[in-house]
């Protein structure tokens, strides 16, 4: 061949300047990290975890006064109903990256992890999004809840301090998906507890009792069944084994993956082991979710394809964008269904609403989820931004001299 059809053409030279801009913006929008180490993986796993909660609860929608679905479409319906496991994957995430500073202390004789620094990250990092969340829905809930304002404002102060499940029992009724920031405010408080317990250990002595444990909590939830409206399966009681798997985790990833080769067959463990945490049934889900939760979190790090497309800068900036993304989401998912009741879409088949809802409500979801992300979250993920308020607040200006 010659050199001239060895070139590069210009159409070519622009798409990939395209491609490499559209790159560049997204990593520009990534999350800030307190210690400064990025794992894309995670975001995308947590790309994973938020896409399936959205689908999740766009499937709830549209099984709403759906009159004419049909008999064979409970099974799609059902299967759309599984998607809510991924608040167990983020459960999971959150126990490793949690986990990692800990483990890191104790089994690399690391940074001693500052407690005070722990904690206030968690309330300047997390507490400014999700309290404005609440205020911007407060207004709304009397008059589409039917309470006065002092039983709302009860709810609201509940929630505030991620007491409303311990209190009531019920799902929070200002915001309903915040019952799992309410498990997982529970695991943050008690993470460097549970990081002196297991990881001063010997190794083996280390794993086996996380996994004893993770096994004694999966038992106490399969003899406890039963959906989310009560005080104990509103706590962290029920959730215990993916926040400790995410423990067991962080372990393996700072001792053991670094001597591991990646590998296509991890690649097939990884989409295999989503695929059936979508199809297994509830029974099954108790004892197999944290197991195959577990080998996904393994095959990002040890696939080939599946690490490389988890670490895609769109994949993975949305990824970290999940909080907002979960704050904000079922709120636009509301107002399409004020909008959506007052149209006659009763005839409808399920999968026909499921799509219409998708496709109008997800370009919305995201526009305001990023926007949040943007405006309100990543600014909090600075470390000294109170410090940095602070300074503004009080700064004296300069007097101009006559």
């Amino acid at each position: 061949m010659s050199e001239a059809s060895n070139a590069i053409s210009p159409t070519d030279a622009q798409h990939a300047e395209v491609a490499l801009s559209r790159q560049s913006f997204w990593r520009s929008l990534r999350r800030v990290t307190a210690s400064g180490r990025y794992i894309p993986q995670i975001d995308g796993l947590r790309f994973i975890a938020i896409v399936a909660v959205i689908v999740y609860h766009i499937g709830q929608l549209s099984w709403m006064n759906c009159n004419f679905c049909a008999s064979q479409e409970f099974g799609l319906a059902g299967i759309i109903s599984h998607l809510d496991r991924g608040v167990p994957l983020f459960f999971t995430i959150s126990g490793f990256i949690l986990g990692l500073p800990f483990a890191n202390e104790h089994l690399l004789e690391g940074r001693k992890v500052n407690i005070r620094h722990y904690f206030l990250r968690r309330v300047t990092r997390l507490e400014p999004p999700y309290i404005l969340n609440l205020l911007i829905r407060f207004p709304m809930i009397a008059g589409v809840k039917h309470v006065s304002w002092g039983v709302a404002s009860a709810h609201l102060l509940a929630s505030l301090f991620y007491m409303h499940g311990a209190i009531y029992g019920t799902l929070p009724m200002v915001h309903i998906p915040s019952w799992s920031l309410e498990v997982e405010v529970q695991f943050y408080l008690m993470a460097p507890i549970l990081a002196a317990v297991f990881f001063p250990r010997k190794s083996w002595m280390r794993r086996s009792s996380l996994v004893l444990a993770i096994i004694g909590f999966i038992i106490l939830r399969s003899v406890t069944p039963g959906d989310l409206q009560t005080r104990l399966h509103l706590s962290i009681i029920s959730f215990a084994q993916y926040f400790l798997v995410g423990f067991l985790m962080s372990d393996w990833f700072l001792t053991a993956a670094k001597r591991m080769k990646q590998s296509w067959l991890w690649d097939l463990v990884g989409v295999g082991a989503l695929f059936a945490m979508v199809m297994i049934t509830e029974v099954h889900a108790y004892f197999l979710l944290p197991l195959l939760i577990m080998a996904v979190l393994a095959a990002a790090f040890q696939g080939v394809l599946f690490s490389q497309l988890l670490a895609v800068p769109f994949v993975a900036t949305l990824g970290g964008m999940c909080y907002s993304l979960y704050l904000t989401h079922s709120l636009v998912l509301q107002f399409c269904a004020w909008v959506i009741i007052h149209q006659d879409l009763a005839g409808l088949t399920y999968l026909t609403r499921f799509i219409a809802y998708l496709l109008a409500s997800v370009p919305v979801i995201l526009a305001v989820g990023i926007t949040f992300f943007v405006l309100i979250e990543r600014p909090c993920m600075d470390q000294n931004w109170p410090s940095k308020l602070w300074s503004r607040l009080t700064k004296k200006s300069t007097p101009v001299l006559s």
